[in-house]
């Protein structure tokens, strides 16, 4: 398969837009507290808000792809992402500091992969696998690159100064990637040369009614649900499950190598498995994983902890791969910014909710009930998964 630029520079602008709007915040908010003397629970809590915004905008800016074309609505996206970081290196209060958080995270569904995969769904219409692999590929290190890259800005500079760095990095890189970005999108005739273009997708009949997206809401905000919440808690699950600090952190390091180790299987396998197949065995992984740290609250043996890593990490990799290309796969390019912007909306709803409802049921009810949550989450993504994909195997051609 020929790599083509276009591909190559949305997977910088998206590892730019996550690295700037989303991880920045854990290495700069306790900065910001610092400063102004708040509680560090008030900063992050306006964060979580933050991303119910998020989840209010997707299917607005999901729609505007759909009419104006990913190229324009991202490229005004990376605008009004400098100019809100920009404005957050200034601002002087409560309030302020409130308006600009939610206004950053309104902003950040239009550089994030949703966007991302509009653009590629309308570039490549169903032959769009391979490209959105290849994108997360590259912003699978947003976190790698942007974390201790803050940390030694914050060496140099203040955090406002950082704040104007981050700005500049929409402003100078995201934004002219954006505005070269091929408009609108290309009929199968005008293809790029040198496109690897697949067999054509299976068609399903009577793709209608809001059961095959509710099912798909439902796996993808479950599977969402699950990954939020590890992510803000692991440390804490472990600590009370009773891991050492030092071994709790290298398992931890496990998941982001076999987050990339998975993604890289499925970028060169792409052809010998189906994007449903590749959903399962994304929900699955997910799922052995969960089960596996919960396993540990029974014995507590390191090898289950590096066993959960590993199946997590898997899973997490392909599930960002799969909330891109399975609504493809299923109902095409055709409205697909409206839908995924709506899958997004719900998915965000319940990824915002994760942190503060596991920590809570942690110290509340314990580690063991929190843990079953996380289980029954990762459950029900997979059974409503299974469920979708029966749904729509049977409306498929004979």
């Amino acid at each position: 398969m020929k790599i083509f630029p276009s591909t190559i520079g949305l997977g910088v602008t998206m590892t730019i837009g996550y690295g700037t709007l989303y991880y920045s915040f854990a290495v700069l908010a306790p900065e910001i507290a610092r400063e102004f003397h708040w509680e560090e629970s008030f900063v992050f809590a306006i964060f979580s808000i933050g991303l119910l915004a998020g989840a209010v905008s997707a299917p607005i800016v999901g729609r505007m792809i759909d009419r104006f074309g990913a190229r324009s609505v991202m490229s005004a996206g990376s605008l009004f992402a400098a100019a809100t970081l920009a404005l957050i290196a200034v601002m002087q209060t409560a309030w302020q500091f409130t308006v600009l958080a939610l206004m950053a995270e309104f902003v950040a569904i239009a550089v994030q992969y949703d966007a991302g995969f509009a653009a590629l769904a309308q570039r490549y219409g169903r032959n769009a696998r391979a490209e959105i692999t290849l994108v997360t590929l590259i912003a699978g290190f947003a976190s790698t690159v942007f974390w201790p890259l803050i940390q030694y800005l914050l060496t140099l500079m203040s955090w406002r100064e950082v704040y104007l760095v981050l700005a500049a990095m929409n402003l100078l890189i995201a934004l002219p990637i954006h505005l070269t970005m091929p408009k609108g999108r290309q009929t199968p005739q005008e293809a790029p040369v040198g496109a690897a273009v697949l067999p054509p997708a299976p068609s399903y009949r009577h793709v209608t009614g809001p059961r095959p997206m509710i099912l798909l809401g439902v796996s993808l905000a479950s599977g969402g649900f699950v990954l939020s919440a590890i992510g803000a808690s692991l440390l804490i699950l472990l600590k009370d499950i009773g891991f050492a600090t030092t071994t709790a952190t290298i398992a931890a390091s496990c998941i982001g190598p076999s987050q990339v180790a998975a993604r890289l299987f499925e970028y060169a396998r792409r052809s010998h498995f189906s994007p449903p197949v590749t959903a399962i065995i994304a929900a699955s992984a997910m799922l052995l994983g969960v089960a596996l740290l919960g396993v540990t609250l029974l014995a507590l043996v390191p090898a289950l902890l590096f066993a959960f890593a590993v199946m997590y990490g898997a899973g997490q990799g392909l599930t960002s791969i799969v909330r891109g290309m399975l609504p493809l796969h299923y109902f095409g390019p055709e409205g697909y910014g409206r839908r995924t912007g709506t899958l997004a909306g719900f998915r965000m709803v319940l990824s915002a909710a994760a942190p503060f409802t596991i920590i809570f049921l942690n110290e509340r009810m314990g580690t063991a009930t929190a843990i079953g949550c996380l289980v029954a989450l990762a459950l029900m993504s997979m059974i409503s998964l299974l469920a979708l994909v029966r749904l729509m195997e049977g409306r498929k051609p004979a």
